[in-house]
């Protein structure tokens, strides 16, 4: 179980994460919501030790989140990274190095994961040479290469097309059946209704909402009523996505 109390983040005199309290159980899907700039990026980066909290404190399976840890948890970011001139083997190689898995070990888990996705043939191909959809294929690949208990996945569908954005779904919730823990954040409220059990909405660093999906949808009132979708109550507490 991933746990985070009272979690504080600032950088100056701003504030980027404001006591922000959740929990995400072994084998769930957990979302965070918010607008640019809102703190899930820096949440994410404070769970990875990337960044230190200011005030609070977070654990996995109630131990501190250490090097021993972080190898049991992959990671997507927003921002890729991949070096263009690598080959999508000699980059999950390198990568697989850094966890210390052998060359066996990374390509057979790269075959698998390429024969999910049904781009085998660009094992040998560059990053550069690949689509936006595929280059964010292999980011996702590098990210599960190690085979990780929690998955943390930063805007994960963003810029991709119908298809694309439906394998990678199809390949969370793979992950999700074989009992992984996995938290993303989306600007797509249809993505994080599909996927989520529990979500938490986040503005300017603040928890405004969170809960158990379902029953958030099925108890929170609008003008009286009681049907609406999760972009609606969204809208309701925080405001249009691009404002």
């Amino acid at each position: 179980m991933l746990e985070l109390k009272n979690i504080t983040k600032k950088f100056g005199e701003k504030v980027a994460v404001d006591n922000i309290s959740f929990k995400v159980e072994q084998g769930k899907i957990f979302g965070i919501v918010g607008r640019n700039g809102a703190g899930k990026s820096t949440t994410f980066r404070m769970i990875l030790n990337i960044i230190e909290p200011s005030n609070g404190t977070c654990t996995y399976n109630n131990s501190p989140i250490d090097n021993k840890v972080l190898d049991k948890i992959g990671y997507l970011p927003e921002e890729g990274s991949l070096i263009p001139t690598y080959s999508v083997l000699e980059l999950c190689e390198y990568y697989g190095a850094l966890k210390l898995l052998s060359e066996k070990t990374v390509k057979d888990n790269l075959i698998k994961w390429l024969e999910e996705f049904n781009i085998l043939e660009y094992m040998n191909t560059k990053i550069k040479d690949l689509s936006k959809g595929n280059r964010q294929k292999i980011q996702f690949i590098i990210s599960v290469l190690h085979d990780p208990e929690l998955l943390i996945l930063d805007e994960p569908f963003s810029g991709l097309d119908p298809i694309s954005v439906e394998e990678l779904k199809k390949a969370i919730l793979k992950l999700k059946d074989e009992g992984k823990t996995i938290i993303f954040s989306s600007h797509r409220m249809e993505h994080i209704e599909m996927l989520c059990e529990d979500l938490l909405i986040i503005d300017r660093g603040k928890s405004v909402l969170q809960g158990n999906l379902k029953q958030i949808i099925d108890t929170y009132v609008i003008n009286g009523s009681t049907n609406h979708s999760l972009n609606e109550i969204f809208i309701d507490k925080v405001g249009s996505l691009d404002e």
